[in-house]
């Protein structure tokens, strides 16, 4: 309550030197002393403002975080990146704002940042919109069938009472693919009312990820299908990747019965069981159908149990919460790949990043809430059927609609950084607000540039930034793509720590084939020079026998001297 009254009262004591500049335009030769007396303000604050000093306003208030030429910088930003069909997310306006403030910070403390609410209030401050582009896929609405759901829940409860299944055994698997050079829509910042379109590569290359939780929380693995035939080493020579990775290939980049049965394997080596049985919830794809697959579960007695068809995105907990952030972090990355300069993404940027996706993704509290969202665990189907009963009530009476920054304290003569040209500058204002005696259009034009430096200040350090990552990411991608394409294996499943043991092989087999080669020219030029010095001593003889050269004179170790004629 307190700071809402000096608030106020700041702001009415400029409202009335406001209205004593009108009187004085009005009665130029009003006295400024009568003037200030005359309308309760400060005579000093009037006759700076009389001489053409502006208010401080660009100075940042207490309940401010960054001042009026830090944000006006941050919007030319924001701006010229949306100008440039860069697609500006919420998120980069909090990150640009944050450096900013690091970038002013003084280095004896830690910087301050912005807070959860302050990106949405700059935002509306400055008339930006937000807009946000979803996809409904309508084919599934026409499917949901209470009676089969009702159904799938019975049976669930059944199987997991007649073979005692715990909730740590109880699993589901299932496929996502992934368009590796293609990202997804976002929700951008811009002050354009047409539709946003942002520039990306045309890789529509396919991968896909196998993935299986549990409703205990825990996941297995990646089980990675890429588009091809053969691995190639330089997918085994990311650090990324985690050694139980499993990588396969095939022809479309989708599964398949083969794959379908390594991947059966790959889950019973590390899918641990608690009890004797595990229960995996699935869905109906052919490859599950399979004889092999069957019989393998059987053996290691794993109950496959099939989810009615077109109620996955109901039924299914990967559907229901995972694949959805999963889809969204790996959109992420790929977008902030290609803002960094990478315009040429392929299999090596799409395994450099599934790792810390899916870490993303695959969260304990979140597994544990896709299993409670589908009512499976703990065993709950009745708010899932409500729902499907009040969408098929909807649909029947109703149309679908359509690194730590170190700061030089220190005195400086030209400032360069953010930080010093602020400190410049606010000994520049204070001395206009002191010096009566500048003229008004000098103080005016002082004033202009003060704000006008701060503000292309505080561009160039967010134009550094982006120059910085751009050239970080491209010296990433160039090191990556450093080594040859070598093949390492035609087809089947290779986990990752076996392939790194078949590269490491490789590159050991093609050291010893260069050394074998470099001894043979070594052996060779060592022949070449024995031969000619060899031939050269038979030619000298002779021709010292010749008298055609002169006595070879010799010293051995002892100091004699010889001379031979041969």
């Amino acid at each position: 309550m307190a700071a809402t009254s000096v608030q106020t009262a700041k702001s009415d004591v400029e409202l009335r030197v406001n209205e004593a500049l009108e009187y004085i335009e009005e009665n130029p030769g009003a006295k400024i002393r009568s003037v200030a007396k005359k309308f309760n303000v400060p005579r000093s604050r009037l006759q700076r403002r009389a001489n053409g000093v502006p208010a401080r306003k660009g100075h940042p208030a207490r309940n401010t975080m960054l001042s009026r030429e830090e944000e006006v910088a941050l919007c030319n930003y924001i701006d010229r990146l949306d100008k440039a069909n860069f697609a500006v997310r919420p998120e980069f306006i909090t990150d640009a704002a944050n450096y900013i403030l690091k970038e002013r910070a003084s280095s004896t403390a830690p910087p301050r940042q912005v807070g959860t609410r302050w990106t949405t209030r700059f935002i509306q401050r400055h008339h930006y919109h937000k807009g946000l582009q979803k996809k409904i896929d309508s084919s599934r609405k026409a499917s949901e069938d209470v009676t089969r759901a009702l159904s799938y829940y019975n049976k669930l409860k059944e199987a997991i009472q007649q073979y005692g299944v715990p909730p740590e055994d109880i699993w589901n698997m299932d496929e996502t693919g992934f368009r590796i050079g293609m990202g997804k829509d976002h929700l951008v910042v811009t002050k354009r009312r047409r539709a946003h379109l942002f520039s990306m590569p045309e890789n529509r290359e396919t991968a896909t990820a196998i993935e299986c939780i549990s409703a205990g929380g825990k996941v297995i693995p990646a089980f990675l299908i890429l588009t091809g035939q053969k691995h190639m080493e330089s997918w085994y020579r990311i650090k990324e990747l985690e050694a139980n990775t499993k990588i396969t290939v095939s022809p479309t980049g989708f599964t398949n019965d083969e794959i379908a049965v390594a991947w059966i394997q790959h889950f019973q080596e590390f899918a641990t069981p608690i009890g004797r049985y595990r229960l995996l919830i699935l869905d109906g794809h052919g490859s599950h159908h399979t004889i092999e697959f069957v019989e393998y579960c059987e053996q290691h007695d794993i109950i496959p149990f099939a989810l009615p068809s077109h109620l996955t995105h109901i039924l299914q907990p990967l559907d229901v919460v995972i694949f959805q952030p999963l889809k969204h972090y790996h959109a992420k990355a790929l977008d902030i790949i290609v803002r960094d300069g990478v315009l040429n993404i392929t299999k090596i940027e799409f395994l450099a990043c599934i790792q810390a996706v899916r870490k993303q993704a695959f969260k304990t509290t979140t597994i544990l809430t896709a299993f409670r969202k589908t009512g499976i665990s703990p065993y709950n189907p009745q708010p899932v059927i409500e729902a499907l009963e009040q969408r098929a009530a909807i649909y029947t009476s109703t149309p679908s609609p359509p690194p730590l920054y170190h700061n030089n304290s220190s005195d400086f003569e030209t400032p360069t950084t953010l930080r010093q040209i602020n400190k410049v500058a606010n000994k520049l204002g204070e001395v206009l607000e002191d010096d009566t005696s500048l003229e008004p259009e000098f103080a005016r034009n002082i004033s202009r540039f003060i704000r006008g430096s701060l503000i292309a200040a505080t561009e160039l350090i967010q134009t550094k930034r982006d120059l910085g990552r751009t050239k970080a990411a491209q010296l990433l991608s160039q090191r990556r793509r450093a080594h040859k394409y070598h093949a390492l294996q035609t087809g089947g499943v290779l986990s990752v720590d076996n392939a790194r043991e078949m590269v490491k092989q490789n590159e050991n087999d093609r050291l010893d084939t260069a050394r074998r080669v470099v001894e043979a020219a070594d052996k060779r030029r060592h022949n070449h020079a024995k031969r000619t010095f060899f031939e050269a001593a038979k030619k000298a003889r002779k021709w010292r026998l010749d008298s055609v050269l002169d006595l070879l004179e010799i010293w051995d170790e002892k100091g004699v001297h010889y001379r031979r004629r041969g």
